[in-house]
């Protein structure tokens, strides 16, 4: 039966269950020499509040190619029970060009038009080198958001917006695209001017177009976060003005305030065996009521 009240979680609660993921991170990076950075919303919170952005839930991170590749390509052997790296490469309805760290002894549903469910998790972002050429850069961009937008169609539920002509055709073209072949093609753009020359800059490709010199992140520098020291970029204030502006210390107003919140979340069962078509039975119409949009912060 479909509940009759708005879905909803404990924000506090769920952050700090969170950090349990960043520990995770930390430990097994440091023990394989592997450098990371938190990043994004993360970074800004660390330095502006010390943690989480009060009205926020996100944690990102960031590793160059080569430490990103080594950290999946390990993962299994590397990081202990409850803990899982999810990339397109070891699950295949996993909906992202990017990894998650994924807490198994939760259960989390980011959208249920994805048709994807998992634990509470961290996205680890692969930093990718892209031309100094701001034109080159551009057409490069272009391309990935071209794999990207076709990305969501997809892995979207195609009976999203109702039933009718749409919906056929987007059943079409999911049974036309193979998703190996997209996640293959969508990685080669990603990846093609690593080890080139005139490429001193790299993306997350989650930003738009912003692109960050690679000498921002240099040497991993401690920050303080929620009470535990991770790493962020050597200069952060450089992330994060091209990022969020320069004005990145001062808060927005209460009323720009967007939190992320996602449509469905359990912290104290698992995923396993869970059927996300019988949550969405019973929460799924309730996303409008809990989606928020996460850019600013």
């Amino acid at each position: 039966m479909k509940s009759d009240q708005p879905y909803n979680y404990d924000l506090r609660q769920f952050q700090l269950r969170s950090v349990v993921l960043l520990d995770a991170i930390d430990k097994v990076c440091k023990e394989h020499g592997i450098k990371y950075y938190v990043i994004a919303g993360t970074l800004l919170g660390a330095l502006r509040h010390k943690g989480f952005i009060p009205w926020d839930d996100d944690l990102d991170i960031a590793l160059m190619r080569s430490d990103y590749d080594l950290l999946v390509e390990h993962a299994r052997e590397w990081f202990p029970e409850p803990f899982s790296i999810v990339a397109y490469n070891n699950d295949i309805n996993y909906p992202k060009y990017f990894a998650k760290l994924e807490d198994k002894s939760t259960t989390l549903v980011e959208r249920f038009y994805l048709g994807y469910v998992g634990g509470i998790y961290m996205d680890i972002f692969p930093l990718d080198s892209v031309p100094d050429n701001k034109l080159l850069r551009a057409w490069h961009y272009y391309r990935f958001n071209l794999k990207r937008r076709m990305m969501y169609l997809i892995y979207r539920d195609p009976y999203k917006h109702g039933k009718g002509m749409s919906s056929i055709l987007l059943r079409l073209l999911q049974k036309l695209v193979s998703k190996e072949g997209l996640h293959r093609r969508t990685h080669k753009v990603l990846t093609e001017f690593e080890g080139k020359k005139n490429c001193n800059y790299v993306m997350t490709h989650d930003d738009g177009f912003k692109a960050y010199h690679k000498s921002v992140f240099g040497t991993p520098q401690p920050c303080e976060f929620e009470g535990h020291t991770f790493c962020a970029p050597e200069h952060p204030e450089g992330f994060l003005s091209v990022l969020y502006g320069d004005d990145f210390m001062t808060p927005p107003p209460a009323d720009k305030r967007d939190s992320h919140f996602h449509d469905y979340c359990d912290l104290e069962h698992g995923y396993e065996g869970v059927d996300i078509n019988d949550l969405k039975a019973n929460y799924g119409g309730m996303d409008s009521l809990t989606r928020r949009k996460k850019r600013r912060k």
